[in-house]
């Protein structure tokens, strides 16, 4: 073959490094104006930034007065009657404004009003031991939503391990795109790459994140990374069909030309290069390009010496080594291997139109499009809902896990959008993946997969929070859930939920929300109520900025600590904390600075906790930066999940960072002192976001070291459970 096998690598070579360069030397960076508005009074929306926040646990060192007024919680409801018509409540929220919100429960049978009570003090004062702690919890009716779907698609029967290609749906882009016509699912075509009037296209290393609606309506048109794969893998086995050998040794100039270019192109590739927490990454076409570059300089010069420089990496030899240990790969695998680090593997998917049979777990593990006409949702944050098993109903188990889903989809083109909805399961062997029961339709249990409706539509998960009342936006995205004690309550336990309001897709990775706040449910997660007290407007000089999005860890010394973020996913994570009891009361939170030290000690701030002073919080984790001000990984906190972890003895977060990697960070106390962050998983094709850690992993309770957490996948728009190795982190 000779030199001949080589022309197309290095032409290939020369057009990436030629146009790669050209775009690393200048390019142009557009920022979003992240300015907020006023709170509005009416059925404004107001722009501004939100983000997702962890929780942490500490011993208060500046303001420690514990909260001893009686708290607002919900009455219990009768079970067997549901509420038809809607509640308004009118309260004056931070700032002045007053907004009502009403709770919309309407459902065949009795009528009936669910009203706040005043509950007497908890008997356990806050404490400074942390070690998480579960509790009781309500029993439910069925509800209808009060705007119904202007058009459900019917669920489609698909045969066993056989998904249709999936719709893509992710926060963080512009809300000004219009959706494309829709097409039928049937008319998918894929480009071919004999076509030379066709672009071919190729998918970056970074995560691109789109509107979730557009991408609902765009998805016929595209092929997801399962077709794409062996579609990908027949056009290089047509192509390159042998491997060139070369008998002669190269010289010793030629290595220094290979270690050059190579150096040249890793600093060009240098992701930290520029990356302040400020400044958006570089366009994911410089990555591509100048990577290609790198690798194929690298396999060129490789090949020539007959060598390969991945055989002298340790950590792709540990990877390579675990990767070997998966005995085989789970089906609808959305990476081409399980193993995605030496720590971390796909599982399954919990959500999306996919069958499995009984060799991998049945067909409650995902399958969640001819169940609950969830074609296409995101996030999957889990909490317990703290209600023990009752051993005289054998066939239910009312020990469950709750998981909130973001925008959710019927159907590809489908008119049945939802912003959100619960799933809810018992499943304490998540080795194989996330069962998840199927629903209970006018059963008077609700502890089925999911609370149904509205009235005619028994097969379909239906929206639960409906904040009437409250200022309009695009959609209401949940952020965190907890549940607490709540004695006298229907099941002796209130889910509570915090949601954001986004008033405006952005930028990739950037968002405006209205306000966030919080919704309470006593009947497990069936039907909830916004509570307008805890509305957090947007406002740069509140502080309440800084939580838009919510984490919450409840260690049991008798503290809520909810982590906060700033609209989008360039910010650091606040923390605050509250007394269990008073969590609907804003004005009994108490924040956390790590104090400063002023001007020549002019205007120096100890260290402490503030009452009622969210403008005091300082960040905890997420501003990371090392010489010269460059970020390292972790230095921006995305989407987040907080835990007390029982094996580690430690606070632990994931989330993701600047770079789309998902990390990890512990903690001894809430507020830190937190570790660096150690990635877990790399940016994939597709996006990643959104790690949401399952209460119940082994490592959480104290009975293992692996660690369970739902992510989520942005080109197939769904939900996915994975496994992290704590002993390989």
């Amino acid at each position: 073959m000779g030199a001949a096998a080589y022309i197309g690598r290095v032409g290939g070579l020369a057009v990436a490094l030629g146009v790669g360069t050209a775009i690393a030397t200048g390019y142009g960076v557009a920022s979003a104006d992240d300015t907020a508005g006023n709170p509005p009074a009416s059925d404004t929306s107001v722009a501004s930034g939100s983000t997702t926040t962890d929780t942490k646990t500490e011993t208060p060192t500046t303001d420690t007065d514990t909260p001893t007024e009686a708290s607002t919680t919900p009455v219990r409801s009768e079970k067997g009657k549901s509420t038809t018509g809607s509640t308004t409540t009118t309260n004056t929220v931070r700032g002045g404004v007053v907004v009502s919100a009403q709770t919309n429960t309407g459902t065949s049978g009795t009528t009936g009003t669910t009203k706040p009570t005043h509950t007497p003090d908890p008997t356990t004062k806050p404490t400074e031991t942390a070690s998480p702690s579960e509790t009781a919890a309500p029993e439910p009716t069925p509800t209808r939503e009060t705007e119904e779907p202007a058009e459900l698609s019917e669920p489609q029967d698909d045969p066993e391990l056989a998904a249709p290609s999936k719709s893509t749906n992710n926060r963080s882009a512009s809300s000004n795109a219009k959706a494309e016509p829709s097409i039928s699912g049937s008319a998918r075509s894929v480009t071919s790459v004999a076509d030379p009037g066709l672009t071919v296209q190729s998918n970056d290393s970074v995560a691109v994140f789109v509107d979730a609606r557009t991408l609902a309506a765009a998805s016929p048109k595209m092929a997801s990374p399962m077709m794409a794969s062996p579609m990908m893998a027949a056009q290089l086995s047509s192509v390159e069909t042998s491997q060139p050998t070369v008998a002669t040794t190269p010289q010793n100039p030629l290595t220094a030309v290979t270690n050059l270019v190579s150096s040249a192109i890793g600093f060009l590739l240098n992701p930290l290069a520029g990356s302040t927490p400020t400044s958006p990454a570089q366009p994911p076409l410089v990555w591509g390009l100048l990577a290609f570059a790198r690798k194929e300089f690298d396999n060129f010069f490789d090949a020539l010496s007959g060598g390969s420089a991945e055989n002298d990496n340790p950590e792709m030899a540990s990877f390579a080594t675990a990767a070997a240990n998966v005995n085989a790969n789970p089906p609808y695998l959305p990476f081409p291997s399980a193993q995605v680090s030496p720590s971390t593997q796909f599982v399954s998917w919990v959500t999306g139109d996919y069958v499995y049979g009984d060799k991998y777990g049945g067909s409650t593990l995902a399958n969640t499009l001819s169940r609950y006409s969830i074609y296409g949702t995101d996030l999957g944050i889990m909490w317990d809902n703290g209600i023990p098993d009752d051993p005289a109903t054998l066939d239910i188990n009312e020990h469950q896990v709750l998981i909130a889903v973001g925008d959710t989809f019927g159907g590809p083109n489908s008119a049945d959008w939802r912003p959100n909805t619960i799933l809810r399961s018992s499943d304490t062997d998540l080795s194989n993946g996330i069962t998840i029961p199927d629903g209970q339709w006018y059963t008077g249990n609700w502890f089925g997969g999911a609370p149904l409706g509205p009235d005619g539509f028994p097969n379909r998960a239906r929206q639960v929070i409906l904040p009437s009342g409250l200022p309009a936006g695009v959609t209401l995205i949940p952020t965190a859930g907890i549940s607490i004690p709540t004695p006298g309550s229907e099941f002796g336990v209130t889910q509570y939920m915090s949601f954001m309001s986004v008033s405006q897709w952005g930028a990739p990775g950037q968002w405006s929300t209205n306000y966030s706040a919080l919704a309470y449910s006593t009947d497990n997660g069936e039907n909830w109520t916004v509570a307008p007290q805890t509305v957090r407007y947007n406002q740069p000089w509140s502080g309440d900025q800084n939580f838009q999005q919510s984490a919450f860890v409840r260690p049991g010394d008798g503290y809520v600590y909810v982590y906060g973020t700033p609209n989008g996913r360039q910010g650091a994570a606040y923390l605050s904390r509250v007394a269990e009891k008073d969590i609907l009361d804003l004005s009994k939170y108490d924040y956390y600075s790590a104090g400063s030290p002023g001007w020549f000690g002019l205007g120096a701030t100890p260290e402490g906790w503030y009452k009622n002073d969210p403008g005091k919080a300082t960040p905890v984790f997420g501003q990371d930066t090392g010489a010269c001000g460059v970020g390292n990984p972790g230095n921006q906190v995305s989407e987040m999940s907080v835990q007390y972890n029982k094996s580690l003895n430690k606070y632990v977060v994931l989330y993701g960072d600047q770079f789309n990697n998902i990390v990890m960070r512990t903690s001894d106390t809430p507020q830190g002192t937190w570790s660096s962050a150690k990635v877990l998983m790399a940016q994939q094709n597709g996006g990643i976001y959104a790690p949401m850690m399952h209460p119940w992993s082994p490592s959480t309770t104290g009975t293992g070291t692996d660690l369970y957490w739902n992510l989520s996948l942005s080109s197939s728009y769904n939900v996915m459970l994975m496994r992290t190795d704590l002993t390989k982190v």
